[in-house]
């Protein structure tokens, strides 16, 4: 009875996919997230605004903004990562997906990311009147 290709197929893939997951585990780098969040309208830094990231495996940490509109969480070893910024008066902030290139060479992964908000009451700032 020959072995069917099919079959052989199945268990290649679960053996590659075993090796990768093993050496994806094994050389984890830090990422260290800065967010920096703007008023969309006047380009003011968002004061106490709630800033939520979670990674891959749905671990959430939530910190506020500064005077500067600026949170820095701890280093994460996780390369996939989700960012969502909220604050009274303002629209809920989309979801963002941020994935990090792991680079051997780094120590730590350092990623910026700049994120505006939409104030509630646009409609005066309506350029078509």
């Amino acid at each position: 009875m020959k072995f069917p290709f099919i079959a052989y197929l199945a268990i290649c893939t679960l053996f590659f996919t075993a090796c990768l997951q093993n050496e994806d585990t094994d050389s984890r780098i830090p990422v260290r997230y800065t967010i920096v969040v703007t008023d969309s309208i006047s380009g003011n830094a968002v004061k106490n605004a709630s800033v939520e990231l979670t990674n891959e495996v749905q671990a959430r940490q939530e910190l506020k903004t500064n005077s500067s509109g600026t949170v820095t969480f701890p280093s994460e070893e996780s390369y996939v990562n989700q960012i969502i910024v909220t604050k009274k008066g303002y629209f809920p902030m989309d979801t963002v997906d941020v994935i990090s290139n792991p680079d051997t060479a780094l120590s730590i992964i350092l990623r910026s990311i700049s994120l505006r908000l939409v104030p509630v009451d646009t409609a005066k700032y309506d350029s078509t009147n």
